[in-house]
């Protein structure tokens, strides 16, 4: 396992989407404080040129995040079927079981340096350009991080799941948006009429993260892991489904022929 981990983030050093990714998503979150700085040097009654506006439009919207999910997940996974490397893999003696928890490691493990990076940037930049609204906001941003990470990380067991079942990258897209996005929409939808659906919605990731309201009485918002039983639960849920996807996808991947 150990140098097959190696091996694999050797090869995504030297692929160039890998920075690519990061580079592109640091200057969307960037490019959002200059507007907003630039919005308040034209106009200074401009009210939202702040690091609460700012931290909250990330904070609020990490259900986009698990949405990317699916993209790192497929980014590092590469071209493993259509370059028929897994087969040759498993021929020179690499396990299967490698291969699958192999590839997730690494996925987690890219995944988080690139998160720390663009949130870096985002933060840093923040605070340089924008006027500085406290340490609250930036605790609530630390806090939705880590309360999302096991989320996130189900994110990406659902699509390496389905990347090592399918035989093809467009289908294993198909398949893990339709869990993570297209299923809880539909209980939420079947939700309001059985009672069953709604507790079942519950526990979806994307519900999770889409879990915000606002306080009108604190003039804040209100998030799921507010409380020390909700992040315990983002913890528990988001572990049992990767070990469920994980299991399941392994199973059947140790069971199916590799072409």
């Amino acid at each position: 396992m150990y140098s097959y981990v190696k091996s694999e983030i050797y090869r995504i050093i030297r692929y160039r989407a890998t920075y690519l990714f990061i580079v592109i998503c640091s200057l969307l979150l960037l490019s959002s404080n200059i507007v907003l700085a630039a919005v308040k040097h034209a106009d200074k009654s401009f009210p939202w040129a702040t690091t609460y506006f700012s931290f909250s439009n990330v904070y609020s919207n990490m259900a986009m995040v698990y949405v990317l999910c699916i993209m790192v997940a497929i980014m590092i996974f590469g071209n493993e079927h259509s370059n028929h490397t897994l087969k040759n893999s498993v021929s020179y003696g690499i396990s299967r079981g490698t291969l699958f928890f192999g590839k997730y490691i690494i996925e987690i493990l890219y995944s988080v340096f690139a998160f720390v990076i663009i949130i870096g940037v985002h933060v840093i930049s923040g605070y340089l350009l924008l006027e500085n609204s406290g340490i609250d906001d930036f605790n609530t941003l630390i806090r939705t991080c880590i309360a999302s990470f096991p989320l996130l990380m189900v994110g990406l067991a659902v699509t390496n799941c389905f990347a090592f079942i399918n035989d093809g990258s467009n289908g294993a897209i198909s398949a893990a948006c339709g869990i993570m996005i297209v299923l809880p929409l539909i209980t939420n939808l079947l939700g309001m009429k059985f009672d069953v659906f709604a507790e079942f919605g519950k526990v979806l990731p994307w519900n999770i993260l889409n879990s915000i309201e606002f306080d009108p009485v604190k003039d804040t918002l209100r998030m799921y892991w507010d409380t020390s039983a909700g992040l315990r639960n983002c913890y528990i849920i988001g572990l049992i489904q990767i070990l469920i996807f994980s299991i399941v996808g392994f199973v059947i991947f140790n069971k199916k022929e590799i072409k």
